[in-house]
């Protein structure tokens, strides 16, 4: 036990002696025991190692007390203070800092600090910084550490983020102010080298060429892509574009594409070739943020423009509009009679003309885009026009008036085709075919059958044929007598309509008359013409109801098929009827 100091009372006798007694937290109380006294002599002794950074001083109380129990004294404070040995070492903590590329020599960075659980203030707390690594190395050490403060420095004017955008640093704390016999501890420090504008924005090339085309405007002329070593998506990257030379007219605008850092140059204005054939722009480029120039930084910024710009000459060529090409639209006659025409058979050509040249067009394909009847074919290299089907005036495709995208004019049938040039340049053109009529339908009577009163006397017959001139009227009449009840007289009224008189009282009865029928071509029909007459007893001028229910359809025949089939049915029921007569 070590003996460190002793209680002392001047009322100890021999006749009355004392007694020493300790109190407080190390004596009585927790840690117990540590603190131990003599109870004759009053010596204090230590019972065990004591950790000052555990406990730094102990305040006890000496008692002092007669033996029967009664305090001799009042109790006298003991404060022990546990002198600090060096038993512990440096640590430190994980450090983060940041300095800007291209510093200056000196510039501070971040401050560090080591923890020494030895008393502060003394040789044993007094700690010694070092730095012991830097990664990367090839740099050299590029930072340096303030001994006594922890505080760190730039050491070289070469930062340069674009070559090392960060350093870690080991960094070593001895106490004992560095001495040999002190303890050593070590750290990681992480200082990352930020960006600035030190970079001049350059370009793909030193000079650019383009073309526009007359008379467009709103197209973009060209892409000018800026390459920047800065730091990617900030000011310092960004690009900024300014037409500095050659846009007094205000033609042309340029915008930056903040994704590719693309210039895009874009025609706003259209051109006339005649007055403008060529352009000459300067186009320059800086960044968003101001240029960082050598001046007042470290050595690490780059050489180049003292204003951050770089300007490239542009040059842009006028095309000349295109006037394209055009069809002159083709009228062909073709025979509707198959008898007169031998197929497949050439009934002409149809190119089309390069109105930049005035000559037929060269390197095209020639297709036909619109032929519902599929009667023609088209050489998609010569234009030849070939007929390949027979065709019929009366189509649906043939049809007096217009339509969208056939024109249908007197009975012109109209071919719609275009063709395509090797620049993608189109055009479109119609074919109008003449259809000629070929005589192929006979005159037939609008009416088969008709209810009269008894006191009529005349009867108008009306033809119709679905040919054209000079197929149809005037008609030719005559009345077939033998085939014919009552006597009549004919008398023409206009091309298409007779009238026939009656020679004789009509009685109520069936009356037929019979016809024949020519066209201006002398063209009929193989079966005569016949018209069935009721006639009846009539009240006040008005066919009585009782004929009207025996009466018969009568058939008003228009132009077309389905009237045909009308037609046909119509003759079917009047032979049924003359049968049952």
């Amino acid at each position: 036990m070590l003996v460190m100091d002793n209680i002392n009372s001047d009322r100890h006798t021999e006749d009355r002696p004392v007694e020493y007694f300790l109190k407080g937290p190390g004596a009585d109380q927790k840690p117990y025991n540590l603190f131990v006294v003599d109870p004759k002599t009053g010596f204090v002794r230590i019972t065990d190692i004591l950790d000052r950074e555990h406990i730094a001083q102990y305040n006890l109380r000496g008692i002092t007390k007669y033996t029967d129990g009664t305090y001799a004294e009042e109790e006298v404070p003991l404060r022990i203070l546990v002198e600090d040995q060096n038993d512990n070492q440096p640590k430190f903590k994980f450090f983060e800092g940041s300095v800007n590329e291209s510093s200056k020599i000196g510039t501070p960075v971040m401050q560090i600090s080591a923890e020494d659980a030895d008393e502060h203030g003394t040789i044993n707390s007094k700690i010694a910084y070092s730095i012991v690594k830097q990664t990367p190395e090839g740099s050299g050490s590029m930072f340096s550490i303030d001994r006594g403060t922890g505080k760190i420095y730039v050491r070289r004017h070469t930062l340069d983020r674009e070559t090392h955008d960060a350093y870690t640093l080991v960094v070593q704390g001895v106490d004992m102010d560095g001495a040999a016999n002190g303890y050593t501890g070590t750290g990681t420090v992480q200082i990352q080298i930020l960006d600035i504008n030190d970079n001049v924005p350059t370009l793909e090339k030193e000079e650019f060429a383009g073309t526009i085309e007359e008379g467009i405007a709103g197209m973009v002329v060209m892409k000018i892509k800026a390459l920047d070593k800065d730091l990617e998506n900030t000011d310092n990257w960004l690009a900024h574009f300014v037409i500095t030379k050659g846009n007094e007219d205000g033609l042309f605008s340029i915008e930056t594409d903040p994704k590719t850092n693309e210039g895009i140059l874009k025609l706003i204005k259209a051109v006339d070739y005649e007055n403008i054939k060529e352009l000459n722009l300067d186009v320059a480029v800086s960044n968003a943020a101001p240029f960082i120039s050598g001046k007042g930084i470290g050595a690490g910024a780059k050489p180049g423009n003292p204003s951050g710009e770089t300007s490239v000459p542009i040059k842009i060529t006028v095309n000349k509009l295109s006037k394209g090409l055009m069809f002159s639209d083709l009228v062909l006659p073709v025979l509707e009679d198959p008898k007169k025409s031998n197929l497949p058979k050439i009934i002409g050509s149809f190119p089309a003309v390069d109105l930049d040249t005035g000559k037929i067009a060269q390197n095209i394909r020639y297709v036909k885009a619109y032929d519902p009847g599929n009667w023609l074919a088209i050489d998609e290299k010569t234009s030849k026009v070939k007929l390949v089907k027979i065709p019929d005036r009366e189509s649906e495709f043939v049809v007096n008036g217009k339509a969208k995208i056939i024109c249908m004019i007197e009975g012109n049938y109209d071919l719609l085709f275009f063709l395509k040039k090797s620049n993608l340049t189109t055009a479109t053109g119609t074919i109008a075919l003449k259809v000629e009529d070929s005589n192929d339908h006979c005159p037939k009577l609008t009416s088969t059958y008709e209810n009269v009163c008894s006191d009529t006397n005349v009867i108008n017959i009306t033809v119709f044929d679905e040919d054209i001139y000079p197929n149809q009227e005037p008609y030719k009449f005559v009345l077939i007598k033998e085939e014919t009840r009552g006597e009549w007289e004919m008398v023409p009224v206009n091309g298409t309509t007779v009238s026939f008189l009656s020679k004789e009282t009509l009685w109520a009865g069936l009356y037929k008359l019979t016809v024949e029928i020519s066209d201006m071509q002398g063209l009929g029909c193989e079966e005569r013409q016949k018209l069935q007459m009721k006639v009846c007893t009539c009240q006040e001028g008005d066919v009585s109801e009782a004929c009207k229910e025996n009466r018969h359809y009568v058939f008003s025949v228009k132009v077309g098929a389905p009237v045909l089939l009308m037609l046909a049915t119509g003759l079917a029921l009047i032979i049924y009827i003359n049968t049952s007569l």
